[in-house]
């Protein structure tokens, strides 16, 4: 079926939706509200909203579109590429969109699901599965739901939602708009391949209601959305061919695709995700583990090895090279409860962070092969760090972070000096075989640009964060200058410009290295055919002509 028909939703007035208006009062007492973490400056706001319900939030659609005021949606303002920093109109605030509303057992696929809304965070997801207590679902549950609830309970093993971003004070609406990933998509693949059904309010203030498996585009690439009056508006798919990377670079098109698909990574630009049904996965226990390696061209071997190992699957692989030991080795010394873990050898050219899976009931777990492969890259097993406790994985987990945290204290301590320095980190991920292409070619342009810089991430994924360190505002021109030809060299070898952080209003400099002149109209095509106004979320991805302000 590619015919999908919009639902009405109950309607309330206007004027009882809570909002403040006027920027004076929006900048003075609710400023994050116009900021996300990219740090891009606004461009104003003259409403900030705070719907609790589809029926509040069609109030808002409808009546900014009558006024042909632009919204921008805002959902945990956790994003990289300014995506909900304000151009103008409206902001709309999903902080009361935060309920769980449903959990059940799908007997087909054989796993459990759980329906929220779009503000619940994943740090809230994650502590209510573990838990398997869910705050107000029993005042609102069905029979149904709640017989659900308590053979959850019964199920002796326990479970979490495998996406992984490295914030996980996201909400759970962003990183589907978003496609978020991160470390864990080496083996569980981005949001996408966890989304099971959305309900997306379109720009007109209506809704669809999509589960994966029932829409689908036809041959041409095309789907038909037929709203309450009967009117029918055909979605014409960009042609385009997606990489086969991690992706969050354009819309996703591809022949005879779920319709769920297309609105997972659209950055809000088709409509406001309200409600979310995902699927959980049973935990297993694993040892982390970071390996200390003699170059970074032995951890690329290390890491292929891994890869190529059938004996094991990582969740993640991680890596960290030389410069990046060498900033967390400084700040250990300056303050060894920083890193909170013994100290970084001083003959190591690299590291590379990974978990394996165990069974605490194996007596004797053989690793023979890791030795081996170890003993291959020029390392040893003994230059490692590995744990498996509880508070272990906490402590290797905030070593994951370490490094983000330290790049973001030296260029705070450069902006004192230099207030428009910032630093400047790659997104870009290439095909497998291009691992070793890529690093080469981003070593040999920094070094000869003379730059400071780290490089660290999922290496698994050949999706590395390069992250320069500007000094001065000469070198953050130079590092501009750079990351756009890296940018072309990942198109080049068939990768994307952005794998992870998606396009938002930092990142359009860069779609057209990756798509042509035709792909670009046929993505704003798409967009006014849902969004006729170009209302929802201006300035993010495209710049459409006639958008309302």
């Amino acid at each position: 079926m590619h015919e999908i028909t919009c639902q009405s939703v109950p309607v309330v007035a206007f004027d009882a939706v809570r909002r403040v208006e006027g920027l004076a009062e929006i900048a003075a007492n609710y400023a994050p509200y116009l900021a996300d973490e990219s740090r891009l400056p606004h461009q104003g706001a003259d409403f900030l909203f705070f719907p609790t319900d589809e029926a509040e939030l069609a109030a808002v659609m409808r009546e900014m579109g009558r006024r042909k005021l632009a919204v921008t949606v805002a959902g945990a303002r956790t994003g990289l590429v300014g995506g909900c920093v304000p151009a103008g109109g409206a902001v709309v605030a999903l902080d009361r969109f935060d309920k769980t509303l449903g959990l059940r057992f799908d007997e087909a696929s054989g796993e459990w699901r759980v329906l929220v809304e779009a503000a619940v965070t994943l740090r809230d997801l994650a502590d209510w599965i573990n838990k398997k207590t869910f705050p107000g679902l029993t005042q609102r549950a069905s029979p149904e739901t709640l017989a659900a609830l308590d053979k959850f309970k019964d199920d002796r093993r326990s479970f979490f939602y495998p996406p992984d971003p490295t914030e996980m004070s996201a909400s759970l609406g962003g990183t589907v708009a978003t496609n978020a990933s991160g470390a864990a998509s080496y083996k569980y693949k981005a949001t996408r391949n966890w989304v099971r059904r959305l309900r997306v309010m379109l720009a007109s203030g209506e809704v669809l209601d999509i589960p994966r498996g029932r829409y689908f585009a036809t041959p041409d690439r095309t789907f038909t959305v037929i709203d309450t009056a009967d009117r029918r508006m055909a979605l014409k798919l960009p042609g385009y061919v997606m990489p086969q990377t991690k992706n969050t670079a354009g819309f996703f098109a591809a022949p005879g695709m779920d319709m769920i698909d297309l609105f997972i990574g659209s950055e809000g630009l088709f409509g406001v995700i309200t409600q979310i049904e995902v699927a959980l996965v049973a935990r297993h226990d694993s040892v982390s583990v970071v390996q200390f390696l003699p170059s970074d061209e032995a951890a690329i071997d290390f890491v292929i090895a891994l890869r190529q190992e059938a004996a094991i699957r990582p969740e993640f692989i991680e890596f960290y090279d030389a410069n990046a030991l060498k900033l967390l080795r400084a700040k250990q010394i300056d303050n060894p409860k920083f890193i909170d873990m013994p100290q970084i050898p001083e003959g190591a050219g690299a590291a590379v962070f990974y978990d394996i899976a165990f069974s605490g009931a194996e007596a004797k777990p053989d690793f023979a092969w890791l030795k081996a492969i170890t003993e291959r890259c020029g390392a040893r097993l003994a230059d490692t760090w590995a744990g498996y406790e509880r508070r272990d994985l906490a402590r290797f987990r905030h070593f994951r972070h370490a490094l983000p945290e330290s790049v973001n204290a030296v260029i705070g301590e450069r902006k004192k000096t230099y207030p428009g320095l910032h630093k400047l980190g790659t997104d870009l991920a290439v095909p497998d075989e291009s691992l070793r292409e890529i690093w080469r070619f981003y070593r040999s342009k920094l070094d000869t640009a003379g730059l400071e810089w780290v490089a660290f991430g999922h290496i698994a994924d050949n999706h590395f964060h390069v992250n320069i360190l500007p000094r001065d505002m000469d070198d953050l021109a130079k590092g501009l200058a750079i990351y756009k030809v890296f940018a072309e060299k990942a198109v080049a070898l068939k990768g994307s410009v952005s794998a992870e952080h998606g396009i938002g209003k930092m990142k359009k400099k860069f779609l057209p290295v990756m798509f042509s002149r035709e792909d670009m109209a046929e993505m704003k095509a798409l967009k006014l055919a849902l969004d006729p106004a170009a209302m929802l979320n201006p300035g993010d991805i495209l710049d459409c002509e006639g958008a309302v302000r």
